[in-house]
This record gives structure tokens, sequence and C-alpha cells, in this order.
């Protein structure tokens, strides 16, 4: 079937720089998408990169500079890409450029006709090609919005407000005016492009809530020896980036400020940029009830978010956060499990719908440790937020919610 202003596309050409599946750590985003596009009847082609980006491990099937294989019916292509990228600036600028070229390359090459291509916007590098490629294959762009950059950049002091920070925002908004369909992960990062002058009706919000997740997770040998390795009864829990929008240090400050309270731990599960510096802070302090776990894959996560009684989300105080509603809140509600959010915006506005959590103002540790001891000692409470989160997430998030959005932003607008 072609593809015309009266039918629907077929085949989407997906570009993604991580796709981790689910027995690998990090966004479970794109998998997500992967799935929904599949679940929606289209034919699904990832390309995507061969490292993966939380590991730094190479984990293509087999060693060429593209490969192939197949995943509940999605197509995958992983190019080759340098190993341990994070280990410095070049590196990583190396990564992303290297990716986007041989992303190209294997698009124009091993993938045939296509009706849409769909691609998330970061890093920023690869919107050029994959412009270029709508241009080539004659097929309009579907853009997933994350994050929003330049801004997140700026925001995280990675970049300074500038020439060259204006010149990849009107980049972006070009593209966006060329995208027939827009996706947003958070209400905020929407309101900001209607803000940007971008049509209403063609950017839909999708939330970065994983709508395949199986809340009735089974607590495995590895997650139910948790409380033997910290040897605490009570946890509490951060599972999720340690990079720099996370705001570690006030949760290691809270849990500094309640090192005497017996029988209480917390447990912060994941890598990034930061993790050695927090763990050497723990060890300057003498934070001994603090307890550091690598990346897990999702489905073990999830295990040990099962094990743990409260869950954390601190985030920065700068203003662009108020935008951002982390998937890791999606599963804690989904989990049942009481969180504190530290910050304010969309994630803030989610509490209040829900009714799942405490909202303390950001980079607060007192007053967050004040809210963990509320919670504590206040176990119906608890029961209440975890009945209440769960309830909303049963009624809110779902397969064919998320599948509808994505058949509508793929239609575009003035398609049918």
């Amino acid at each position: 079937m072609k593809s015309g202003k009266n039918s629907k596309p077929t085949h989407i050409l997906f570009l993604t720089y991580h796709l981790p599946l689910e027995n690998e750590p990090g966004a479970f985003r794109p998998w997500m998408e992967a799935r929904l596009m599949a679940k929606a009847g289209y034919k699904v082609t990832v390309v995507t990169s061969g490292v993966q980006y939380m590991t730094g491990k190479d984990i293509r099937p087999y060693k060429a500079w593209c490969t192939e294989e197949f995943v509940e019916g999605v197509r995958i292509l992983r190019t080759w890409a340098p190993e341990d990228y994070r280990r410095s600036l070049i590196r990583r600028l190396y990564n992303y450029l290297g990716y986007t070229i041989l992303a190209g390359i294997a698009s124009c090459f091993k993938v045939k006709k296509v009706d849409r291509i769909f691609a998330g916007t970061d890093p920023i590098f690869m919107m050029p090609m994959v412009y270029l490629l709508s241009l080539i294959k004659r097929a309009p762009m579907v853009l997933d919005e994350r994050d929003l950059y330049p801004e997140t950049a700026i925001a995280l002091g990675v970049m300074r407000e500038g020439i060259l920070s204006n010149l990849l925002f009107k980049l972006q908004q070009f593209f966006r005016f060329k995208a027939i369909g827009i996706l947003t992960a958070t209400p905020g990062i929407k309101r900001r492009l209607l803000s940007y002058g971008i049509p209403d009706e063609k950017v839909y919000l999708l939330y970065n809530a994983d709508v395949f997740l199986d809340a009735e997770v089974e607590i495995n040998k590895n997650t139910e020896s948790i409380r033997t390795l910290t040897n605490e009864r009570f946890l509490v829990g951060y599972v999720g980036g340690l990079g720099r929008a996370n705001d570690i240090p006030t949760l290691l400050r809270a849990a500094e400020r309640m090192k005497d309270m017996k029988e209480l731990g917390f447990l912060i599960v994941g890598s990034g940029d930061r993790r050695k510096d927090y763990i050497e802070f723990c060890k300057q302090r003498g934070l001994d009830n603090v307890t550091f776990l690598s990346a897990v894959p999702r489905i073990e996560a999830r295990a040990l978010l099962k094990r743990i009684d409260i869950c954390v989300q601190p985030l920065l105080k700068d203003k662009h956060f108020s935008g951002t509603l982390t998937s890791k809140t999606f599963d804690y509600h989904a989990l049942g499990k009481p969180m504190i959010f530290c910050g304010s915006g969309d994630t803030e506005d989610l509490l209040r719908e829900t009714r799942g959590g405490l909202i303390v103002l950001p980079e607060d540790d007192q007053e967050l440790a004040r809210s963990i001891q509320t919670l504590i000692e206040d176990e119906p409470l608890r029961q209440k937020m975890r009945t209440s989160a769960k309830k909303w997430y049963e009624k809110n998030i779902n397969p064919d919610i998320a599948c509808w959005i994505m058949k509508k932003v793929m239609e575009g607008n003035g398609y049918k």
C-alpha cells in the first residue's frame, strides 16, 4: 500500500541513538515506541548504536559496521561505535558524530522505501541527517522531543547562551516546523513548543511511562538479598541516572542528616558521569547508611523498587526542570511506591493529581529528611499513597491509549 493523504504509513524508519531492550539498563522510551508502532500495524526498522549507552559495551550480535536482528517483529540495525564513549568530551562527540554518519549510510543502503521517518531529537547532531534522509526518502518527519536542546544543555551549564546556542535553537525550530508531527515526553515540553509557535494540532503528549510495564514484578534472588546487603530494615531509594540533572547531592545530604537513625538505609541504583564523585562524598562523610549499585536491566531495577519503602526524585532548582516528568516517577506509581519529589512543575502537578507522594522544595536536604521521617512514622499515609498512585497509573497509562497517540502523530497534520 502506498502512503498518501488518505492512507496511513506502512513502513517507519526509526532513528534513535539508544535502544535498550528489556534485558538492558537505560531509558525504555525508544523500545516502547518501536513496540507501539508494531502494535499499531506498522512495519518498523530501527537504526541505533551498536554500543550500550549506559555500560559502554559493544552489544552488536556479530562484528560488522552494521548488523541486523529482529526482536518482536521489529528490524534493528546496529551501527559500529567506539566503546566507553563517556571517557572524554572528545570521545563523546566522536561517538555521536560517528553514529550520525553511519546511521545515515545504513538508512540509505540497507533500508528501502519508507513512509515516515521517526527520530528522537537527541543527540542534537543527528537532526540535519534526519532531515536529509527525509528529503532523500521523500518521507515526512515525525519527531520525538524527549528533552529540549539546547535549553537543557544551558540549564546544566554545559553550554552558554550565545551565538552557538541561538544557532542550534533556530535549527531545531526549522526541523520542528518541517515535521508533520511531534511527540513530547512531558506537558512542560509541549507547553514550551507551543510557546515557540509550533501549531497545537501537530504536537502530541506521550507520557514517559512504560505502557508495557508489568506491575507484578517478581522478586528474584538478587533483589531479595538487598536488605541483607544494606543491613537495614527500612529503605529509601533512587533508581536512575547519576548525571547532572538529577540532584543526588541533596539526597546524600539528607542521608547524612539521618545517619544516626537505626535500621534506615539509602539505596542508589544507577550509572552516570558523577557516580564516582557521589561515592567519594559518602566515603569522606562516613555515610555507611548509603549503598550504591550499578545500573541494572530494567526488569531487575523494577524488582529492586519492589523492595524499597520510599522512592525519591530530586531535581535541580533551575526553572528549566519544571518541565521534567521522569520515567522513574511513573515506575514508582505503577509499582505502588510512595515517593518524595524535590522540585516544582510537571511532577508536582502529577503528584497533586495522583496523591502518590509528598512535594518538597528543590535542593532542600533538611526538608527532604523531614519528609522521609514523616513517611517512616506514618504507615497509613504510605499505604494511602501506594493505593492512590497505583490506581491512577492503571486508569491512565495503557498500551491502547499510547497506540492511539502514536497513530495520530504518524498521520500528521492534514493526513487522515
